[in-house]
């Protein structure tokens, strides 16, 4: 599986670099080093220091306070993080480059993915399938673990107790000798859940604890040759407890999870380099609920396991940096819902060139092949431009295409669910079951289910403007438009012999997502700081809306006359789950040398779940959620350099919603510790 070719390098002039200080330096989305400011494509970087203000254990409680990123609840239940209004399926997720895995329903669990040990967070908007393949299609989220800079042992530890008897704590400790570095790092997580709802039997959140431990290893056996090593260990336990029509369902469930990553890096002169990188990981869970008489009512399992293999390379003369990389993954699936254990190979390769022209033009141009086992093989293709207009004026633009390949769920589900009754087909198993399926209703002709899905692909246009008219003020606008076409859907193919629904997967219309996103910072010497953030977005099926427009006859009723209306343009509301306008401010204020104060204010306006009058489409006189505000407060004192505390308030306003938003708790209290040793 080991993948070895030759190689290009970008300007390495003080050979083995892992002891190097680079500030606000990216590599998700060039694969190159360069500053925030330089790239002319969408792309925020979180530092250590935002992470700390809010006490952050889990990505979920940074990412989610950053400007156009929401946590969302999707039509399976599960939660998942949306970028630029494009569904969480749509994007990558990585820790030092290396793929996360674990999407049960689309979807990854931000609240599994500790930052004890992080140093920053590379927020890349827009497809990235030129570098990263399927499932980049709306942007990657990479993680880069801390790195030590001075020879000796540095020991840290953290300690965060909270509302609902929640527990948090972490242990860093890092060693630097020369050229050896090692770094190992433990976090812990306890909670006994919550409760919005007390009229029912269930919790909101069943009581849960989970722990992960890192471990990363750097040697250099040369000036020219550096070996590294990462792995961690992942483990949840849950109470899991539910109910049928008649009984309450009590049992566990259990999540474990594994990675090891190895790359040897070799430098064969100041400009020029290659690198080997292995990489496996593997997800597992189990859970069961048995009945109030002990008697095994469900048993569910979800074992997902990746290996990917890929050599790069890369080269720098004078001001052009170009990278090729090439490598094969496999990817392994075995679920309980799943008739057979399939499997999925990749072989990509990947090129891209970063040049600056005319001494000022900046230019990015990448292409990647992908070529899947079952699947077409695809191109992704990208180009950006940065222009300084003046030397306080940046002017950036990009183009790219994306996709993102049906998964393993879309192909092979066979899932019923017998206390709401219904039944998913994935599209490779659907025609076999309802053949054996007695007295079949056809809603859809089982012919249009004998052709494959496609993969989804997208088109993504981003224009912005960087304005610095002073050292301490910056103003950030940047335009999006994202089209993704065959989009994967389930819709209802036919009902059973009960009149229980069927449903399997289609390639459906094209959806466009476009708006604005605008980013302003102000600070006052080392006084107080003031960020401003604020999305507009529109997101609407393309169909529907050509349809509205070509005089199609769609239909909705007055909630409050019961009369029929017929809807024009103006009425379609667009796709569900999306907010029109989304914003935040955070207030930075140091009351004096030691003790600081951060408060963050988030909003999100109206949006909708469902379709409530029954047209099929989310329109003005469907049931909308309310939109809502959420308040987080937080002083922090540090004792000394290497000690300090913090006593905060999430969600000051004590908003709860029971019915649609699950995962916000009401008001939270926590205090915090943090010691340094060196």
């Amino acid at each position: 599986m080991l993948l070895t070719c030759f190689s290009f390098s970008q300007n390495q002039n003080d050979t083995i670099i892992f002891d190097r200080k680079l500030e606000e330096v990216t590599i998700s989305a060039t694969k190159t080093n360069q500053t925030e400011n330089e790239l002319p494509i969408p792309i925020k970087i979180i530092s250590e220091k935002e992470i700390q203000e809010f006490s952050a254990s889990k990505l979920y409680d940074v990412i989610t306070k950053q400007t156009g990123i929401v946590s969302v609840t999707t039509k399976t239940g599960a939660e998942g993080l949306q970028m630029q209004g494009l569904d969480a399926s749509y994007t990558t997720f990585l820790i030092d480059g290396f793929p996360i895995i674990g999407r049960s329903f689309g979807t990854l669990d931000l609240n599994r993915i500790s930052v004890a040990d992080i140093e920053r967070i590379e927020v890349v908007k827009g497809p990235s399938s030129s570098l990263y393949g399927s499932n980049a299609l709306g942007g990657v989220i990479n993680l880069i673990s801390k790195k030590q800079i001075d020879d000796g042992a540095i020991i840290s530890t953290s300690l965060k107790n909270a509302t609902y008897n929640t527990t948090s704590s972490s242990l860093v400790y890092k060693y630097k000798e020369g050229t050896f570095q090692i770094s190992n790092s433990f976090d812990y997580y306890k909670t006994d859940g919550y409760d919005l709802i007390d009229t029912d039997l269930l919790s909101t959140v069943n009581p849960y604890s989970n722990y992960t431990f890192r471990s990363n290893f750097k040697y250099a056996l040369s000036d020219k040759l550096l070996l590294n090593t990462n792995g961690h260990y992942y483990k949840q336990e849950q109470i899991n407890i539910a109910a049928d029509s008649s009984s309450l369902l009590k049992g566990e469930s259990i999540i474990k999870e594994w990675s090891f990553g190895a790359s040897a890096k070799y430098l064969m002169n100041a400009n020029f380099f290659q690198q080997l990188e292995i990489y496996k990981t593997n997800y597992r869970a189990d859970e069961f609920l048995n009945t109030e008489d002990g008697v095994l009512y469900e048993d569910n399992y979800f074992n997902h396991t990746l290996l990917q293999s890929e050599m790069k390379s890369s080269f720098t003369y004078k001001v052009v940096n170009s990278i090729v990389g090439f490598g094969i993954t496999k990817e392994e699936l075995s679920r309980r819902d799943i008739s057979n254990n399939p499997e999925q190979d990749l072989k990509f390769i990947y090129g891209q060139l970063d040049a600056t022209a005319f001494n000022k033009v900046n230019i990015i141009i990448g292409s990647r092949y992908d070529n899947y086992t079952n699947y077409t093989p695809v191109f992704s293709n990208k180009l950006a431009l940065g222009f300084p207009l003046t030397n306080k004026i940046q002017l950036n633009g990009s183009v790219g295409t994306g996709f993102k390949t049906p998964d393993f769920r879309q192909k092979y589900f066979d899932f019923t669910n017998s206390t709401i009754g219904y039944i998913v087909l994935g599209r490779d198993v659907a025609i076999d079951r309802l053949d054996a399926m007695q007295n079949v209703q056809e809603v859809v002709p089982f012919s249009e289910l004998s052709t494959p899905l496609k993969s989804e692909t997208s088109l993504n246009i981003n224009f912005g403007v960087k304005y610095n008219p002073v050292n301490n003020l910056s103003f950030d606008v940047n335009l999006f438009n994202n089209k993704v076409n065959d989009l994967i859907e389930w819709k209802l193919v036919a009902k059973d012999e009960n009149n229980i629904n069927i449903y399997s997967y289609f390639n459906v219309n094209q959806v466009e997502t476009k708006g604005l996103e605008f980013n302003m910072s102000y600070k006052k010497v080392d006084n107080w700081e003031i960020k401003f953030g604020y999305q507009l977005l529109y997101a609407y099926d393309t169909e529907v809306l050509k349809g509205i427009g070509q005089d199609t006859t769609y239909f909705a009723r007055d909630p409050e006359t019961l009369a029929s209306i017929k809807l024009n343009e103006e009425d379609y509301f667009g796709l569900f789950n999306r907010s029109r306008h989304m914003g935040n401010i955070k207030f930075n204020y140091h009351l004096n040398d030691k003790t600081e104060m951060n408060t963050i204010l988030t909003y999100r306006s109206k949006y909708a779940i469902s379709d409530s009058n029954g047209n099929g489409i989310l329109d003005t006189y469907d049931k909308f959620i309310d939109g809502y505000s959420l308040c987080d407060v937080v002083v922090t004192h540090h004792i000394n350099p290497l000690q300090s505390c913090q006593i905060g308030i999430k969600n000051i306003f004590g908003f709860t919603n029971p019915e649609y938003i699950s995962n916000i708790t009401g008001r939270l209290y926590y205090m915090s510790f943090r010691i340094n040793f060196k």
